[in-house]
């Protein structure tokens, strides 16, 4: 493992950050290397953990991105919290942040790693397991411990573009504060995916929300500007930054969420825009024979907001076309 930082100054009586078996001190900023693997030239895949320390105790919050390699809304939105930190430095506690977990999939463009494993199945990992469960297993064991707060971003899979909302889990309570301090413009109350990071954290007791935003392999400004905001507005509610920088505008609480089908197969025509309210029995969008014999209505079973689109011009019978967030 290596280290790239900047002088710190002299230590003063703050207690020391401890990640990657690295001592962070009050007022320092270092970049430590997480090393899991090399690739099969040999070449080591080192994944970089920036970390900012305050010179003032205070909480400690992980800004975490590209658990999928090909989610890119959220590696950007991070590095824009990188950069904001050359201006306006830390007051109190600590940020890491890790731009990109997955960096093998990153490489490839690809939301799995090598051996086709999602990352995010595998936790809490081990050392001795698949390449997806001993990177799991490194940062469970080499990171984690020392933070309290974590932010996850994510973007919709392979076509299915994600309208900015947050997930917590149900239950809570101090990870719904921080999903309704990040003010997202809809918050899901989701079930816990065994084998997750968020069901790892959870039983650990630490506080843990998901951003989710625009889609894979694909920058969406309006994603990327959203977690951008909602991490600020967590720092400031920490005391990591002074603030607030900016109103509260309020979130749309959603306890449930189920996926709409396609009728048949064809063509596949959106009507309602990503993100709107809608009523039982609306028009959501339309699949059309492609020789122009049938056109069959895909209408809301349910009331609710529309939180995921499939972007697909073309569809299966059954496939996933709206995802709805149900009050």
């Amino acid at each position: 493992m290596s280290a790239r930082r900047t002088e710190p100054p002299e230590p003063g009586t703050c207690t020391l950050v401890r990640i990657l078996g690295e001592s962070v001190r009050p007022g320092e900023t270092r970049t430590l290397d997480l090393q899991v693997a090399r690739l099969y030239t040999r070449t080591r895949v080192e994944i970089p953990v920036v970390v900012h320390r305050a010179p003032e105790d205070g909480p400690v919050l992980m800004v975490l991105a590209g658990v999928h390699g090909d989610e890119v809304n959220g590696i950007d939105s991070t590095r824009r919290l990188l950069t904001d930190l050359a201006e306006r430095p830390l007051e109190r506690g600590t940020l890491v942040a890790i731009p990109i977990l997955n960096v093998f999939g990153f490489l490839a463009m690809q939301r799995e790693l090598p051996d086709g494993r999602d990352l995010n199945r595998f936790f809490p990992g081990a050392p001795n397991g698949s390449l997806a469960s001993r990177l799991a297993h490194a940062l469970v064991t080499e990171v984690l411990p020392a933070v309290d707060v974590v932010i996850d971003l994510h973007s919709g899979a392979d076509q299915r573009y994600n309208h900015p909302h947050v997930r917590f889990t149900e239950g809570d309570e101090g990870s719904w504060e921080i999903a309704q301090v990040f003010d997202p413009p809809l918050v899901l109350r989701a079930p816990i995916r065994e084998k997750s990071i968020r069901s790892h954290l959870n039983h650990l007791g630490k506080r843990y929300i998901l951003f989710e935003g625009g889609k894979a392999r694909s920058l969406d400004e309006d994603a990327v500007r959203e977690a951008h905001r909602g991490i600020t507005r967590v720092m400031e509610h920490l005391g990591l930054w002074n603030g607030p920088s900016d109103h509260t505008r309020g979130t749309s609480l959603l306890t449930s969420s189920k996926w709409v089908r396609a009728p048949m197969a064809g063509l596949f025509h959106p009507v309602m825009e990503n993100g709107s309210k809608v009523d039982k029995g609306m028009v959501l969008g339309l699949v059309s024979d492609p020789y122009g014999e049938s056109v069959r209505q895909v209408r809301a079973p349910f009331g609710g907001h529309i939180i995921c689109v499939n972007t697909s011009p073309v569809v299966n019978q059954g496939d996933a076309l709206f995802h709805l967030g149900l009050p």
